[in-house]
């Protein structure tokens, strides 16, 4: 699926893999937790946490931007059938299950845009951090070399 909104999205054709594995390892992780009865909603935050880190990732190795990896890896996160459900409950005016699956439907997306806020800030965190010893290291070396 990857691949196809990628293709739909004008990704340069040498990035689509990236793009798709990056999707896979999403719905992998979101599948592996709720194979292991997992919580839906748990597992979508996980997976689009998934999806930040690798998207982070492939765009520092081929240094592009992350936005390019992480639309075509979310996607297969997307609670589409759930979102179906709730406007069929409503249009056939079953409002308790409607109510019901429209709070699922909307606590899942909200997970999945979490997971990426999360996975983007601890990622930027971290380098922050990388950066700031390295700095450190490199001043104790020059101030080392000037004694």
């Amino acid at each position: 699926m990857g691949v196809a909104v990628g293709i739909l999205y004008r990704i340069p054709r040498a990035l689509l893999l990236y793009a798709s594995v990056t999707g896979a390892i999403g719905w992998l992780v979101m599948h592996g937790i709720l194979v292991n009865n997992g919580n839906v909603i748990f597992a979508n935050f996980v997976g689009s946490m998934a999806v930040g880190a690798a998207s982070e990732l492939f765009a520092r190795l081929l240094k592009k931007p992350a936005t390019i990896f992480i639309v075509p890896g979310f996607i297969p996160l997307v609670p589409g059938r759930e979102a179906y459900t709730t406007m069929l409950y409503m249009v056939d005016g079953r409002y308790p299950e409607g109510v019901s699956m429209g709070m699922l439907t909307m606590l899942t997306a909200g997970a999945i845009a979490f997971g990426l806020f999360v996975s983007a800030t601890v990622y930027r965190l971290l380098l922050q951090n990388i950066d700031a010893k390295d700095k450190k290291d490199k001043r104790k070396i020059k101030e080392w070399m000037e004694e």
